[in-house]
């Protein structure tokens, strides 16, 4: 290994300098937001990394800064979600455990076989742009939310929107009838890894993504791979150069462990059956992912699977969500089917409701703790925007 001339340590220590100087910081809202319920690192094969709470309430003045420059970017009256904020349909479900659930597995909502939920599932495009077409390459998401849950079972924070959404959803038919009661929701998109290992990688990638100048722009690449490694970079890129002919269709991830009795675990969801034949959809539409979800639902529903996946080796990492837990060495096992009835969604009472139901992985029993750095971050951060996106 070579060593250093003193010159080439000048400009790496300027490069540095310039790109601490042109990302965002968040300054503006830094003070307001407070994490003193950050999560203890206790569950099983997590270890909190020094600094992360602080890391996480950075992150979250960052993000508040740019939804407020989105908003006037898209000249919009309302703040939108800082991730996957369009959705391309929320529709009515059923979740029911499976009779031949292993009895490994039977912790929590899993505990009892043939129990069933009513559920509101979103599926959603990740790219910050609410506008763009649904034909560019992107990650796409899929959130539950699960009603039904017995008096004794009570989420570790509730969504601070669900009341707003009752009273939107109006005399809209369905499952938003149930958005005031307590929910479990179950947060998956379409990789199975994440692109940061810890907060302060987080930190770097989200303060040069979201800053709003040129400098910035012409650091990305550099800043991306000095926060995220090259795993992180390659889980990116696969992310958002997906493109899908349907969401129903598309199999989707947690990217990162949760609780499960004594157990981390990571959990999954797969097609099933979809009505057949499918119509070719029309790509030039930009809403077409959501044209393409009505047309199969209008006249039969769909089926999906959803599988978990335990951990089985201290090799698999809970807290570095860069690394997949590869199936031949930790396999998903189907715990759960999803059922979506043939359902009219694409109603204006029905986005809008959509749009103030808030999802996070801590709207969730202490059975099913979220796990890890990026979880933890996100209890810290979602709470912090939930409140501003209301105020806003």
């Amino acid at each position: 290994m070579s060593i250093p001339t003193r010159r080439q340590g000048i400009t790496a220590l300027a490069a540095v300098l310039i790109l601490a100087a042109c990302a965002e910081t968040g300054d503006a809202y830094y003070a307001s937001i407070r994490i003193d319920n950050y999560p203890k690192a206790d569950g099983p094969g997590e270890v909190m990394s020094d600094g992360e709470a602080e890391s996480a309430r950075r992150i979250a003045a960052i993000i508040e800064a740019h939804l407020v420059r989105l908003k006037s970017d898209y000249h919009e009256t309302h703040l939108y979600r800082d991730a996957h904020p369009k959705a391309t349909g929320c529709v009515d479900a059923s979740f029911t455990i499976n009779a031949d659930i292993p009895p490994a597995l039977r912790h929590g909502l899993f505990a009892t076989p043939g129990r069933s939920f009513p559920a509101i599932v979103r599926f959603s495009n990740s790219n910050e742009n609410p506008f763009r077409a649904d034909s560019q390459p992107d990650g796409r998401g899929m959130a539950i939310k699960l009603f039904g849950l017995r008096p004794d079972e009570h989420p570790m924070t509730a969504d601070p929107q669900a009341s707003r959404a009752v009273t939107l959803a109006g005399a809209e038919p369905g499952n938003f009838s149930l958005a005031g009661q307590p929910a479990q929701d179950l947060i998956m998109i379409s990789h199975p890894t994440f692109l940061v290992a810890d907060a302060e990688g987080y930190r770097r990638m989200i303060g040069y993504a979201d800053a709003d100048n040129w400098m910035a722009d012409l650091a990305a690449p550099v800043a991306a791979l000095f926060a995220a490694g090259i795993p992180g970079i390659k889980s990116a890129t696969e992310t958002t150069s997906l493109t899908i002919d349907n969401p129903l269709s598309t199999r989707y991830w947690s990217m990162v462990p949760y609780q499960l009795g004594n157990s981390a675990v990571k959990f999954s969801v797969r097609l099933e059956s979809l009505p057949q034949p499918q119509a070719v959809p029309d790509k030039s539409d930009p809403n077409f992912l959501t044209r393409v979800m009505s047309e199969t639902l209008k006249k039969d529903g769909t089926r999906m699977t959803f599988l978990i996946q335990p951990r089985t080796s201290d090799t698999q990492s809970v807290e570095d969500s860069r690394i997949e837990w590869l199936e031949q060495d930790a396999p998903f096992y189907p715990v759960a089917t999803i059922t979506i009835p043939a359902q009219t969604f694409d109603t204006e009472g029905r986005r809008q409701a959509c749009e103030a139901l808030s999802y996070s992985p801590w709207h969730a029993l202490q059975e099913h703790k979220p796990l890890g750095a990026v979880n933890r971050m996100r209890k810290a951060i979602y709470e912090a925007i939930s409140a501003f996106r209301r105020e806003g």
